[in-house]
């Protein structure tokens, strides 16, 4: 594997790297320009395999995030169709960008591709490995560390045809006015990476955002963990030392002007009676005063359970999870365990999808085709409970395989696409039938049977002088003779 990668670190150093311009705002804030990684980011990184919260949680997030499906798409205007370049579309946010490409659908105007070298290049990955772990070792990068490399590698006609993810600590500088290059290190192995051919994902820090005072690079959320982290692991640490290597004795006795040799005796005598299981409950008689003292510490008296539950929570909360998603259901009960699903998919994993697509779509789509729309198949489940709800509100806007398919019934019923209206009850597959046209009113002739026929049918109701408002009876009626509409 380490051959393979240093094979696609040289082939990355092919293309020639382009100097970007350096103005005046350029010079000054150059962002961390040959910043190395912070201290401690080996450490971090190799905690996510060491610490058993840290990992669950990350864990748990960098799946879901890996799980993602991307979609691409294309807007076309004109009666030619030409594909036109929409950067509304491409700053929008979730819910915004939701409701635009609605809107474009609907029109006719938004074409999905469901073949293109970008979709092929986020599935595929590398060589190594698919893109789907490549997403997640991406996301746990962001995670622990707040910074993620990729090395693109190139096909014959010099577009991305895969990507390698890096450690950040591999990467040992970053590019600096002069040299638009990353120093990359594997061990011996030195490599100069030009710009062009990295994507770097990084989150600033808000206190040196640049990299000006303290060179720093990412902010990652387990970084702010830092003590909370050790303190979890030191409290496991000193549990395992406590079983494995306690180094003091459960109690202490005391015999009266004994010798050293009736002790011994008295020892052995203990241990070869009392040790082992089937043995701890034998009771011991002796003919002479001894005093016990016991030497007992607990983890309660060390408070170590509640230590660890502290820890626990506080990381959690850190990163934003419900507790119920990683199977800590001790508060909680139905409702909240439902909530859990919606709150971590729409406030832990979509911004970090959104922050993922603001790059790829700033970074890797120029390298195809600028007009290209890169997005996403969302990952929040819908309310059911409000949706329940609203259909309980008007359950006659609803048919009966509406109902049908909310209850989790696939196949539809015969004759199910039929609406029970309110009052009467009569069926129809037509919700605008009878509905009055505009200006006029009861009593102008108006015909109000729901299920409406032919002009002058029994459903019809007579014009009079006054009109007469629908009943049951010529409601029945009408479904007698057939005037049901939608049938």
């Amino acid at each position: 594997m380490l051959d393979r990668l240093r094979q696609r670190l040289a082939d990355a150093m092919a293309p020639a790297a382009k100097q970007p311009p350096i103005g005046a705002g350029a010079t000054l804030m150059t962002g961390p320009g040959g910043a190395p990684p912070q201290r401690g980011t080996a450490e971090l990184l190799r905690a996510y395999s060491t610490m058993p919260w840290l990992r669950a949680v990350v864990h748990k997030v960098s799946k879901s995030v890996a799980m993602t499906t991307w979609k691409l798409f294309v807007v076309r205007r004109g009666a030619e169709g030409r594909a036109v370049r929409l950067p509304k579309l491409e700053r929008a946010d979730f819910a915004t960008r939701r409701k635009l490409l609605a809107t474009l659908e609907k029109r006719g105007e938004l074409v999905e591709l469901d073949d293109h070298p970008l979709l092929e290049l986020l599935s595929a990955g590398n060589d190594l490995f698919s893109g789907t772990i490549a997403f997640q070792v991406t996301q746990q990068h962001l995670d622990l560390v707040g910074e993620a490399f990729w090395i693109l590698e190139r096909n014959g006609a010099g577009k991305p045809a895969a990507l390698w993810p890096l450690p950040p600590d591999w990467v040992r500088e970053t590019p600096a006015p002069g040299t638009a290059a990353f120093r990359v290190a594997v061990g011996a192995n030195h490599a100069q990476i030009p710009a062009s051919e990295m994507v770097w994902l990084y989150e600033p820090d808000p206190s040196d955002p640049y990299g000006l005072t303290r060179r720093a690079r990412g902010s990652g959320t387990a970084r702010a963990l830092a003590d909370e982290l050790e303190t979890d692991e030191y409290a496991a640490k000193h549990a395992k030392q406590w079983f494995y290597n306690n180094a003091a004795p459960s109690f202490i006795a005391t015999v009266e002007n004994a010798s050293q040799e009736e002790i011994d005796r008295l020892e052995a005598r203990w241990i070869e009676k009392h040790q082992g299981f089937l043995r701890h409950f034998r009771p011991q008689f002796l003919n002479r005063k001894i005093e016990i003292k016991e030497l007992s510490q607990t983890f309660r008296n060390m408070q170590l359970v509640d230590l660890r539950k502290l820890e626990r929570d506080t990381i959690i909360q850190v990163f934003g999870l419900p507790p119920e998603i990683l199977g800590i259901i001790e508060n909680s009960n139905r409702a909240t365990i439902e909530a859990a699903d919606f709150l971590f998919t729409r406030w832990v994993i979509v911004p970090r999808l959104e922050f993922l697509r603001a790059a790829l779509q700033a970074r890797l789509v120029p390298e195809f085709d600028e007009r290209l729309i890169l997005d996403y198949e969302s990952p929040v489940a819908e309310d059911k409970a409000h949706r329940l709800e609203v259909m309980r509100a008007s359950p006659w806007a609803y048919s009966a395989n509406e109902w049908r398919r909310r209850a989790g019934f696939a196949e539809e019923a015969e004759g199910g696409d039929m609406h029970m209206v309110p009052a009467e009850l009569v069926p129809t597959g037509d919700l605008g039938a009878g509905a009055l046209e505009p200006g006029q009113g009861v009593g102008h002739g108006t015909d109000r049977s729901v299920g409406r026929g032919t002009e002058g049918s029994e459903a019809s109701a007579p014009a009079g002088d006054g009109g007469s408002r629908p009943t049951a009876a010529s409601a029945k009626g009408a479904a007698a003779n057939g005037a049901v509409a939608g049938r």
